[in-house]
């Protein structure tokens, strides 16, 4: 799927899930909830090995089982926790670009839903 290492991962689409984070405090000012917690909605997709719903493999016809994939979960937003270091806040905001794993809930149209303790 491509040539070459970008377009590759471009084309990845059973390798990409793409995450949307919110935080709860901004919503919530007056609760208990932490500043730092947020929610996060996922999509990715399954069986996307080609542009086309059946797949030939030498003369073999395939058929794709195509799906979307959606997900709940939590998020932590690190630049939101308080630290005095300069270091710390600077590791942090590095690794604010990633998402944490936490356990998350797969939604999808022919599996209903699935739990993963911990989502990559």
């Amino acid at each position: 799927m491509g040539s070459g290492i970008l377009e590759e991962a471009l084309k990845d689409y059973n390798g990409q899930t793409y995450w949307l984070s919110a935080n709860l405090h901004s919503f919530f000012k007056n609760s208990k909830i932490p500043k730092w917690l947020n929610v996060a909605v996922g999509y990715g997709a399954d069986g996307m090995l080609s542009g086309n719903e059946t797949l030939i493999v030498n003369n073999a016809l395939i058929k794709q089982n195509r799906r979307r994939q959606f997900y709940l979960s939590l998020d932590v937003d690190l630049t939101r926790v308080k630290t005095n270091s300069g270091l710390l806040k600077s590791i942090f905001s590095v690794f604010n670009t990633i998402k944490v794993p936490f356990p998350s809930l797969e939604f999808t149209n022919n599996n209903g839903v699935k739990f993963h303790a911990v989502y990559f």
